[in-house]
């Protein structure tokens, strides 16, 4: 019993030793709790939608970078799924900040690509006309779906994501990822976890009116902002534990505020938000309100993103301290962030694929890219070879994706040729044509045989007509027809004073043929049937008519030309030259044919950022003395007077003279930048005429020139010119507004 006892007691003491140890040892792991590395919350990083507002995204990423904090998930909306999508590949800030400086925020923000890269058909059509409006299906005038195709932003941010795959899980990024879009069709939130990030990217910022929407993974997609503008809420259902959260919203506006569409548009989506707001602002821990104030969605200038991503960064700094106790509670440190997926300067380029339904020979496209495969490349030398191809119009998108290859990657490009047929409208209001309208219809479908059908009709006192039919789809020469018609009234001067006023009708039917090469020449042939009707002139020492008649031409001509101008009204820099050489007669009257020969040729050369030097070349050569009259040589005026390709200008010579069978025109100018969009333009001008080819001792010479002050305006330009030369008694004047034709 006494053992028994005994037993019993020492099992307890056992007992109440093993809790006390037990007790102990809890109790020195509790006391040791605050020295050891506690369980690491997620942090997610929310970034609103707000337009060119977003740079102060940025400033705060740069602020958040230098105190450590760790983002393992970033959610954004519009341009905050841009910043949040290119940051969670493992971009710093620092590189964000010089990408967004160094774009040109206009042409990033269109469907333009280089003038020197369109063809010459488009070309013409965006110097000749304002607008373009689609025609639907039932051949009806429409409104586009959007006004920005979306060309150039989509292949920045593929140039961008070059390393990632085309089916991309976004968790797997080296920063989780998502991004808010709405469905166009049901009116739902999308959350956008997977897929091509650089067309989910584009979907969350396609603002509906200013962008096409997209159609990504069968959905037609637009700007998250109308549903979920600062999705705070979606970060919590992926698991975000801590949510810091960057708000670039406006308050609502009120009444004398709502005068610009800019805040209209902002307070629209703003409605749409409305009922998340409350909600998405109290599941955040840290919010961060950059001030915004006086920069709307549009500002995307240079200036806009210095002055917003320093607002960033000031307004994170405000609550440095609250940062910092969240860094000390969860012991926070800052990962080293993997760089797999950010672009290197260049790939190795091993095949080339094409994918879509382009209706082109690959040959061709091959050729138009001008891309030596195998070689290495830089995501812009990929985006300049691509808009070789897009200039060629006819095309909804051209983006590019990388595939992995065992030696480097294969560059797929994905084709969206689409039917364009389009309506378009152009005007002019000048000294010599009074007012006119120029309206074309356009079609270009790459399945037709004719991929080019062009109609233009200009309304005024010189009414004309012009259609063009083109095929090309190949690496073969284009084909073209083309069948006009004009009547045109002018005066004739000589010396100055207008002793004549002409008129003609003139019609013709051409077949040529041209072949593009180093994608800034063309060379051409053709052969022409012309018809003209009205008041004929010829020049022997005096100037005589010779009343109304007829004349019928036939015309088989070559061309070269180039044209590397950066823009057709202001260039900055470049060279534009068209040489023509022709045989013509008219075998009603005579077999004999007249060689004539014609040089034009324009270069602006850059002296600095406000100053450029003008240098032009005029010349025509009638070799045969029995050349038909018709064809005289016409001289005087503007380039926006000019009445045919025959026609060369002169400052301080009114339109037109004619002058001698042999006929040279030299121009130098100062053209200066005196404010935004607005230049004046000093000119001077000489012009040597002869009946020899080789001139005399008693060649001609008329010296002249003249100021012009030229205005950029949304509807074309405004020109006003003053002259004078030693051929005239008084100055001339000439002025237009809009558009050359």
């Amino acid at each position: 019993m006494d053992l028994t006892r005994s037993l019993s007691f020492q099992a307890s003491i056992l007992k109440i030793l093993t809790f006390s140890f037990a007790l102990g040892f809890s109790f020195i792991g509790s006391a040791q709790e605050p020295d050891q590395k506690v369980k690491s919350p997620k942090i997610a990083l929310v970034l609103s939608g707000g337009g060119a507002k977003g740079f102060a995204h940025i400033g705060v990423l740069k602020v958040l970078e230098e105190e450590g904090i760790p983002i393992d998930l970033i959610v954004g909306t519009s341009m905050g799924g841009l910043v949040g999508g290119i940051y969670s590949l493992g971009y710093n800030a620092s590189e964000l900040e010089r990408l967004v400086k160094s774009l040109n925020w206009e042409t990033t923000l269109s469907d333009d690509v280089p003038r020197a890269f369109l063809s010459k058909n488009d070309q013409m059509l965006k110097q000749r006309y304002i607008f373009s409006l689609p025609i639907d299906g039932n051949k009806k005038v429409s409104l586009p779906q959007g006004f920005i195709k979306g060309q150039n932003v989509i292949n920045i941010f593929c140039g961008l994501a070059g390393n990632v795959p085309l089916d991309a899980d976004f968790a797997k990024f080296p920063i989780q990822f998502a991004c808010v879009a709405i469905d166009l069709e049901t009116g739902k939130e999308v959350v956008l976890k997977n897929g091509f990030l650089p067309t989910a990217m584009f979907s969350s910022m396609a603002i509906p009116i200013a962008f096409q929407s997209s159609d990504y993974n069968g959905q037609l997609l637009a700007d998250g902002g109308m549903v979920n503008n600062f999705p705070v809420d979606v970060a919590r259902q992926m698991g975000a534990d801590i949510i810091i959260g960057v708000d670039i919203r406006n308050d609502f506006f009120d009444r004398e505020n709502l005068q610009s569409l800019d805040n209209v548009v902002n307070q629209m989506i703003g409605f749409f938000d409305r009922t998340k707001k409350s909600i998405n602002n109290s599941l955040c821990d840290l919010i961060i309100r950059p001030d915004i104030t006086g920069y709307s969605m549009t500002s995307f200038t240079n200036e806009a993103a210095d002055s917003l991503i320093l607002r960033g960064e000031k307004a994170t700094l405000k609550i440095k301290s609250q940062i910092s106790e969240l860094k000390t509670k969860y012991q926070l440190d800052a990962p080293e962030k993997s760089r797999k997926l950010v672009k290197p300067d260049k790939w190795y380029i091993t095949d080339l694929t094409f994918t879509g339904n382009y209706h082109l020979a690959k040959d061709f496209l091959r050729t138009t890219l001008n891309m030596e495969i195998p070689g290495n490349f830089s995501s812009e030398e990929i985006k300049t070879a691509i808009d070789r191809i897009y200039g060629l119009g006819g095309f909804d998108r051209i983006y590019y994706n990388l595939i992995d290859t065992e030696n480097g990657k294969s560059l797929n490009l994905n084709i969206t040729t689409r039917k364009v047929f389009t309506q378009n409208v152009g005007f002019k209001v000048n000294t010599t044509d009074a007012a006119a309208i120029l309206i074309n219809t356009t079609r270009k479908n790459y399945k037709n045989v004719f991929g080019l059908l062009s109609t233009s009709a200009e309304l005024s006192v010189n009414p004309g007509l012009s259609i063009i039919a083109e095929s090309n789809k190949t690496n073969l020469p284009t084909i073209g027809v083309n069948i006009k018609g004009k009547y045109q009234n002018f005066n004739i001067f000589d010396n100055g004073d207008k002793i004549f006023k002409a008129n003609i009708f003139y019609t013709s039917g051409s077949l040529y043929f041209y072949q593009p090469f180093m994608h800034k020449f063309n060379l051409g042939i053709g052969i022409q049937e012309e018809y003209y009707h009205g008041d004929i002139f010829s020049r022997n020492n005096t100037l005589e008519t010779s009343g109304k008649t007829d004349f019928f031409l036939t015309n088989a001509y070559s061309y070269l030309s180039f044209d590397n101008m950066d823009d057709f009204y202001f260039p900055t820099k470049g060279t534009n030259l068209y040489a023509e050489f022709s045989l013509m007669a008219d075998f009603k009257k005579t077999n004999e044919i007249s060689p004539v020969a014609l040089f034009k040729m324009k270069n602006v050369i850059p002296l600095d950022e406000n100053a450029s030097l003008l240098f032009d070349l005029y010349g025509r050569a009638l070799f045969n003395s029995d050349f038909p009259v018709i064809r005289n040589t016409l001289v005087g005026g503007e380039s926006y007077s000019q009445y045919f390709n025959y026609h060369l200008p002169f400052v301080g010579i009114p339109a037109v003279s004619i002058t001698e069978r042999y006929t040279y025109i030299s121009l130098i100018g100062l053209r200066m930048k005196i404010a935004k969009s607005q230049y004046v333009s000093l000119l001077l001008n000489g012009m040597w005429q002869d009946t020899d080819m080789i001139f005399r001792e008693g060649v001609e010479a008329i010296y002249g020139g003249g100021i012009r002050y030229s205005l950029k305006t949304m509807l074309g330009p405004l020109d006003v010119t003053m002259g004078y030369s030693g051929s005239t008694d008084k100055p001339t004047f000439s002025a237009n507004f809009g558009m050359y034709f």
